[in-house]
C-alpha cells in the first residue's frame, strides 16, 4: 500500500508531506484547492509523463517522492526481484523532474527508466480518475474489463502468440503462393537449360584443346613435309647429320682416352648423338603418320561452334561454360526445395490455424461464462447504489466471417436496461455521467476481488450523484477498503463520512505566493470539514450535528443486500443476453 508521499517544488505545492492510513483515504477540500495538483504528482510515481511546466515557478526541479509496504509473493515483489532488487517490504520511488526537461528516476535509491518504474508501481496502485469514468465508453473498454474478471491472462497471451505465429505463416505462405508461377516457369526454364549442358558435356579446357588440334588438321599436309625433310637430312643423305655426329664422336671419345680432361666433351657428344637419334626416329614417325581424318576437323569445326552457341546463349565467356551446368542444377534444386518448402509452410500454417481457432474458442467459452457471473455482481453492486438497472454483458463475434485476431474472435458491449419493460441499450449511448460513475464503482467494487494492485485512488467517484445514492456511494468505498487501500478525491460530504483518513487539502497565500498544503484531519477537525462540505463557509451548530450523524451513518455497518439473480448459463451468449432484454 502507499504510506506516504513526499511533493516538493512541484506546481502550487512548496514542500508537503502525507502520511496514509490501510483503508478508506478521503482527500477534500475547495474547487482549486489542488487536489487534482496532488493526483498529478502520483501519476508521476506511476511513469506518467514528465513535463517541465509542473516545476514550481522560480525553482530548478521538482522531487515527488513515494514510499510503499510491499507484500511478499505479490506482483509488484515479483517485479521487484526481476529487477535484481532483494526482497524487502519497503519501496521507496523518487521522481525528479527539471526546468531543462531532463528527469531523474530512482527506486530504492537505485537510478532507473520511466518504464522499469511503470512496470512496479503499476502493480501497486489503479488510478482511477473522471476521464476514466468516460473509459466507460470507448469501444474497447468492456473487453478489458471482462477479462480482467474472468482472469484470462494466460490464454489471451497463448492466443496472441499463436495469432502471431499464425500471422507470420499465413503472410508467407501468401508470399510463396504469389510467386508459384514465376517459380514454375523458373524451374522449366533451368531444367531445360540442364538437360541441355549435361548433354553438351563440356569439359574444362574443352575449346582450348579443341582449337589447337584444329590447327593441326588444317597444317597436316605441311607438316607432313617439314618432318620427312627434316628426317633426311639427319639420317638419308650422305654426309648426313648423324653420320657426321657419329664421326664426331668417335673422335672426342679417342682424344679422351689420351687426356681426361675431354672426358666430359666426350660425354657431352655421346649425349648429342643419342638426343640426335631420338629426334630422328621421332621425325620418321611422324612423317610415316598416315593422311590425316577430314571428318574429324569436321567434327571439330561443329564442336567449336556449339560452344561458341553455349557461350553466347549463356552469356558467358572463355572456359565459365564447363561449370555452368553444375551452377544450374544447384539453381534447380534450390528451387524445387522451395516448392518443397511451400507445402511444408502450408501445412505448418494449417496447424498454426488449427491452434489458434482452439485458444479462441476456450477464451470465448470463458468470457460467456464470466459474462454472466459479472453481470450478476454488478447487479447487486448497482442496486445497492440505488440503480435500478440491470447490466447485461454482450459476447458476440467481431464479424460474420468469423475473424480471429489477438484478441479473440469476440467483441464485449455494456448494455443497461434502466426502465422495466425496455430494452437493454448500449451503456455507451444511454448512460448520463452519474450513472457512468456509479457503474465504474459497481465494476470496481466487483473487480476488488481480482485486482492485484493493493491501492485504488478514485478521483471524484461520486461524479454527478447525490442525497442519498453519495451516502450510498461512501459506504461501498468504504466496503472495498475492507480489502485494500481506498483513496478518493470528493467534493460530497457523504462520501467524506465514510473516511477513516481524512485530509484536507489547501490553498493558502503567503507573503504574495500561492501554496497548496495538505493535513490528516483530526476526529474533531473531521465534523467541521463534513460541516463545512454540507453548510458551506458559515458552520452552525445544527451543521455540526448533521455532520456528527452522517458520519455515524456512513460508518455503520451495511445491512444485508440482496443475493445476484440467477441467470441463465451461456451457451450463444449473445442470442441468450438479448433474449432476456
Amino acid at each position: 500500500m502507499l504510506r506516504d508521499l513526499r511533493v516538493q517544488r512541484f506546481a502550487l505545492i512548496d514542500d508537503l508531506h502525507l502520511a496514509f492510513g490501510p483503508r478508506l483515504n478521503v482527500l477534500t477540500g475547495e474547487t482549486g484547492a489542488g487536489k487534482s495538483i496532488l493526483l498529478d504528482a502520483v501519476t508521476l510515481v506511476l511513469g506518467g509523463r514528465a513535463s517541465p511546466d509542473v516545476v514550481r515557478s522560480g525553482c530548478e526541479d521538482a522531487v515527488v517522492e513515494a514510499s510503499f509496504d510491499v507484500a511478499a509473493q505479490s506482483t509488484a515483489a515479483e517485479a521487484l526481484a526481476a529487477m535484481g532488487y532483494p526482497q524487502d517490504d519497503d519501496l521507496v520511488v523518487q521522481r525528479v523532474v527539471s526546468t531543462t526537461g531532463k528527469g531523474r528516476v530512482y527506486v530504492n535509491g537505485r537510478p532507473v527508466t520511466v518504464s522499469a518504474l511503470a512496470q512496479v508501481t503499476g502493480h501497486l496502485i489503479d488510478l482511477h480518475s473522471q476521464h476514466d469514468y468516460q473509459s466507460l465508453l470507448r469501444a474497447d473498454t468492456p473487453l478489458t474489463v471482462l477479462d480482467a474478471f474472468a482472469q484470462v491472462d494466460d490464454l489471451r497471451r497463448d492466443l496472441r502468440a499463436a495469432w502471431s505465429e499464425w500471422t507470420a505463416l499465413d503472410q508467407a505462405q501468401s508470399s510463396q503462393s504469389a510467386r508459384e508461377f514465376v517459380r514454375a516457369r523458373e524451374i522449366a526454364l533451368l531444367a531445360h537449360d540442364v538437360e541441355e549442358l549435361e548433354r553438351a558435356a563440356v569439359q574444362p579446357d574443352e575449346a582450348a584443346a579443341l582449337e589447337r588440334e584444329r590447327a593441326v588438321l588444317r597444317h597436316a599436309e605441311r607438316l607432313h613435309a617439314a618432318s620427312r625433310a627434316a628426317y633426311a637430312r639427319l639420317a638419308e643423305q650422305d654426309d648426313g647429320v648423324l653420320d657426321g655426329a657419329r664421326a664426331i664422336a668417335a673422335e672426342v671419345k679417342a682424344a679422351a682416352a689420351l687426356d681426361p680432361r675431354l672426358a666430359e666433351a666426350s660425354e657431352l657428344a655421346s649425349s648429342a648423338m643419342v638426343q640426335l637419334q631420338e629426334l630422328a626416329a621421332t621425325l620418321q614417325r611422324y612423317g610415316e603418320r598416315g593422311e590425316p581424318d577430314e571428318g574429324r576437323l569436321d567434327a571439330i569445326e561443329s564442336r567449336l561452334a556449339d560452344l561458341q552457341r553455349l557461350r553466347r546463349k549463356f552469356g558467358v565467356e572463355g572456359d565459365e561454360l564447363a561449370g555452368l551446368a553444375a551452377q544450374k542444377r544447384e539453381q534447380l534444386v534450390a528451387l524445387e526445395t522451395e516448392v518443397e518448402s511451400s507445402l511444408t509452410l502450408g501445412s505448418r500454417a494449417a496447424e498454426a490455424r488449427r491452434c489458434m481457432e482452439e485458444l479462441a474458442e476456450q477464451l470465448h467459452q470463458r468470457r460467456g461464462e464470466a459474462s454472466v457471473r459479472l453481470a450478476g455482481l454488478v447487479d447487486v453492486e448497482l442496486a445497492r447504489l440505488r440503480m435500478s438497472a440491470r447490466l447485461h454483458v454482450e459476447v458476440a463475434p467481431v464479424d460474420d466471417r468469423g475473424t480471429i485476431g489477438p484478441l479473440g474472435r469476440d467483441r464485449v458491449d455494456f448494455l443497461i436496461k434502466t426502465n422495466p419493460g425496455e430494452p437493454a441499450k448500449s451503456l455507451r449511448k444511454v448512460a448520463s455521467g452519474g450513472e457512468l460513475s456509479r457503474v465504474m464503482l459497481g465494476l470496481k467494487s466487483v473487480l476488488a476481488s481480482v485486482d492485484s494492485a493493493p491501492t485504488l485512488i478514485f478521483d471524484e467517484a461520486d461524479a454527478g450523484v447525490g442525497g442519498a445514492v453519495a451516502e450510498v456511494v461512501g459506504r461501498r468505498l468504504r466496503a472495498i477498503a475492507d480489502h485494500r487501500q481506498v483513496l478518493c478525491v470528493t467534493h460530497l460530504p457523504q462520501v467524506a463520512s465514510g473516511a477513516q483518513t481524512h485530509i484536507l487539502v489547501e490553498k493558502t497565500i503567503d507573503r504574495g505566493r500561492t501554496n497548496t498544503t495538505a493535513r490528516r484531519l483530526t476526529e474533531r477537525e473531521r465534523v467541521r470539514e463534513v460541516a463545512r462540505m454540507l453548510a458551506g463557509e458559515e458552520i452552525t451548530a445544527t451543521a455540526l450535528r448533521h455532520a456528527e450523524e452522517m458520519i455515524r451513518l456512513v460508518s455503520a455497518p451495511q445491512q444485508e443486500t440482496p443475493e445476484p439473480r440467477e441467470r441463465v448459463r451461456p451457451g450463444n451468449t449473445s442470442s441468450r443476453l438479448g433474449a432476456r432484454a
